[in-house]
C-alpha cells in the first residue's frame, strides 16, 4: 500500500471513530462530540452528546457540567442549574459546578444566590480566581452593607 492511500486510510479512521455512530456506547467519544459541538456554538447538539455521555455513565460530573454550560448557552437556566447541582452531588470537591451555577445566578440576577455558591467554589479551591472575581463583583453588585447583613443572616 502507498503513503497516500495509507494516509487515506488512516483519515478515514480517524473520522469514524470520531463520530459517534448510531447505538455508540462510548462516553468518551459522545463528551467529546458534545464539546466540539459547543465549540461551533451548536448547544442543543452538544446537550444531546452530553446526555449520551451521561446516560452511558451517569456519575460522569465533567458531562453534567459540560451540560449544564450549553443549556446556559441556550437560556435554559433552570435546567443548567440542575446539571451543575448534579455535577457537585457526584464530585463534591468540583468547584467548576459551584462556579458555573454562580454564573447562571448572575445571569438571573440572583446575586445573593451566586454569592453562595461562589463561596462554595473559593472553600473547595481557595485558589479560584474567577470564583473570587465574581464574588466581588457580586459584592460590588449588592452593596457592602447588604452583603454583610447577609453574611450575618448566614448567607455565606
Amino acid at each position: 500500500m502507498n503513503n497516500s492511500r495509507l494516509t487515506a486510510v488512516l483519515l478515514m479512521l480517524a473520522v469514524a471513530s470520531a463520530t459517534p455512530a448510531l447505538g455508540q456506547t462510548n462516553e468518551t467519544v459522545w463528551f467529546n462530540q458534545g464539546m466540539d459541538y459547543y465549540g461551533q456554538d451548536r448547544f442543543e447538539e452538544a446537550v444531546q452528546a452530553y446526555e449520551q455521555a451521561i446516560a452511558i455513565n451517569p456519575q460522569n460530573y465533567e458531562a453534567w457540567n459540560n451540560k449544564g454550560t450549553a443549556l446556559g448557552m441556550l437560556g435554559k437556566y433552570d435546567e443548567a442549574i440542575l446539571a451543575f447541582e448534579n455535577a457537585a452531588a457526584i464530585n463534591t470537591s468540583y468547584a467548576e459546578a459551584w462556579y458555573n451555577m454562580g454564573v447562571i445566578y448572575d445571569l438571573q440576577g440572583d446575586y445573593f444566590s451566586a454569592l453562595r455558591v461562589y463561596a462554595k467554589a473559593t472553600r473547595i479551591n481557595p485558589n479560584y480566581q474567577k470564583a473570587w472575581l465574581a464574588r466581588n463583583v457580586d459584592i460590588a453588585t449588592v452593596g457592602t452593607k447588604n452583603y454583610l447583613e447577609f453574611v450575618r443572616q448566614g448567607g455565606e
